[in-house]
């Protein structure tokens, strides 16, 4: 008999825990696991994607709302004539003011929580794939023999409500996160759960990789200007401000470049005034959200990722198995990914910096090629990884 797995997510947005969940589900073996996944959000860049083995629930109307724009979602609710769903919106419209986190951790949590949908069947597995709500749904509203809960970043740089995760820890049988540096800030803020952390890194497929960096001309209209491309949503965390501030610096020395990015978030019209504001709608060009950023990123003539922190990167990992060259700011968890000097080049968190090992790469070809080739002789592809994860779902 199959065991009864489910995985929860709000959504497949564009975010490197999506891609990575929608890598398992593409690699999950059928023949030995049913499984069901909740998305609270039928919507993202990877949700088209997901295999048609799996059975996805959610997606609500209610919730969408709820979660959206606050008068559209009261004047929606007071349609339906769901009075207190409208009340319980005004309510949650005012948590951002309350100043105390685990405080505002909890409304929040508790609103949401009553417009998601109630799950009756019982599983062999269930895993919450991201950090927060979806983990607090699998211990909090699943019935499953086992409970897993991930935790994709540095949870120091998370700003978690303690409070809220020893609880979604105490619950859970295994926490599972993607890096060894990850697993030391969980035995650093947890130490008393130490027996449930374990590593399951996110899984790179290069063959697959290669092929899909091929499928298309990613930039037809190059000249012979160096090509630089950046995947990371406009968010604090990705820290794409500083890939703006490079850009100019680097165009002010005098250099011939493109910088691509690739993804979008809610500092989408910050990032464009900053771009304008040093006139560079020429040289730091937004490409938008793509589901498949691989053609872009394997056809660039250097990869740069300004991340404040990361868990372990997947754009990262997609660049080194496309063997580009790599510069990527000195974030903690970095140091599992890179070997500076060696299969990438590691540069301090400011412009100045960041743009002195550009020029090194943009004038020295011959360094670019050593990079890539000590890539080409490094293992990337790890998709046994999957095999962690069946023995913690339990076989």
């Amino acid at each position: 008999m199959k065991k009864q797995i489910l995985f929860v997510i709000p959504s497949m947005r564009g975010g490197g825990a999506e891609k990575s969940l929608l890598t398992v589900l593409t690699l999950f073996d059928y023949e030995k696991y049913d499984v069901d996944l909740l998305c609270f959000r039928h919507d993202g860049l990877f949700f088209e994607k997901i295999p048609d083995q799996v059975n996805v629930l959610g997606g609500s109307a209610d919730y969408e709302m709820f979660d959206g724009n606050a008068v559209s979602a009261v004047k929606y609710f007071l349609k339906k004539g769901k009075l207190f769903s409208a009340i319980d919106r005004l309510k949650y419209s005012k948590i951002s003011e309350v100043t105390d986190s685990h405080i505002r951790e909890e409304m929040q949590w508790k609103y949401l929580k009553k417009q998601l949908p109630k799950i009756e069947k019982s599983y062999d597995c269930a895993i919450g794939y991201l950090e927060g709500n979806a983990n607090r749904f699998v211990t909090e509203k699943v019935n499953a023999k086992r409970k897993l809960c991930y935790i994709h970043n540095d949870i120091e740089k998370l700003g978690f409500d303690k409070i809220s995760y020893e609880k979604t820890f105490q619950a859970a049988d295994k926490i599972i996160t993607v890096s060894e540096e990850c697993k030391n800030s969980l035995l650093k803020n947890f130490p008393e759960h130490k027996t449930k952390f374990e590593i399951v890194e996110n899984i790179t497929g290069q063959k697959i990789l290669i092929e899909e960096s091929k499928k298309i001309n990613a930039y037809p209209d190059r000249g012979n200007e160096i090509i630089i491309c950046t995947v990371g949503r406009f968010s604090p965390q990705k820290n794409i401000s500083l890939a703006v501030d490079c850009c100019d610096e680097l165009v002010k020395r005098g250099r011939n470049i493109k910088w691509y990015h690739i993804g979008t978030g809610e500092l989408k019209a910050q990032i464009e005034k900053q771009i304008e504001s040093c006139g560079l709608e020429k040289n730091f060009i937004l490409l938008g959200a793509k589901s498949e950023p691989y053609p872009y990123i394997g056809q660039c003539d250097i990869y740069v990722q300004p991340s404040l922190f990361e868990g372990k990167s997947i754009a990262i990992d997609e660049a080194k198995a496309l063997l580009r060259p790599i510069v990527v700011t000195d974030f903690p968890t970095i140091f599992d990914q890179i070997n500076d000097g060696v299969d990438g080049i590691i540069c301090h968190m400011d412009k100045d910096d960041m743009a002195d090992k550009l020029d090194l790469l943009i004038d020295d070809k011959n360094e670019r090629t050593k990079l890539s080739n000590n890539l080409a002789g490094e293992k990337v592809s790890n998709e046994e990884e999957i095999f962690k994860l069946y023995g913690l779902i339990g076989e």
